[in-house]
């Protein structure tokens, strides 16, 4: 496996477990005293978190599952292309974060967009990875045949 596709690896899962942290701690406010509900909640779950927790939250788990085992040039694209749109994301999130002005969330978002930089890059360089490269290693092939 080479090395870049081992430091994808851990940037999907690092990028993930922040979101997680992130949502904890808006949830750590509680110990202070300080109301996390949103305005305009009325006890129910909106529709838009399941997505958002798919797509931040679990989506990039599987996905890094998925390129233990799958590594042929169509997947390092679709790679590289996942990994921009996360990284818009991530910057958007920042930005909007400086707005908040909470400096906990700031740290953690700003090392979010970081790993998510780096992602990027780590898969531009997988992705220009010649194939020749990965002759001597099993082809991508469904897990399960």
């Amino acid at each position: 496996m080479s090395i870049s596709r081992i430091r994808i690896l851990i940037f999907w899962v690092l990028t993930t477990v922040c979101m997680i942290l992130h949502f904890n701690f808006h949830v750590g406010d509680l110990f202070y005293g300080i109301n996390i509900v949103r305005e305009g909640a009325n006890g129910q779950k909106p529709t838009s978190l399941v997505f958002i927790r798919f797509i931040f939250e679990l989506f990039p788990l599987i996905w890094a599952v998925a390129l233990l085992y799958l590594q042929s040039i169509e997947w390092r694209r679709v790679n590289f292309f996942l990994s921009i749109p996360f990284t818009l994301a991530h910057l958007s999130h920042v930005v909007g974060e400086l707005k908040e002005g909470d400096p906990s969330q700031l740290l953690l978002l700003t090392f979010v967009l970081l790993m998510s930089i780096l992602l990027t890059i780590e898969s531009w360089k997988w992705l220009k990875t010649p194939d020749y490269q990965f002759t001597n290693q099993q082809k991508s092939k469904p897990v399960f045949e």
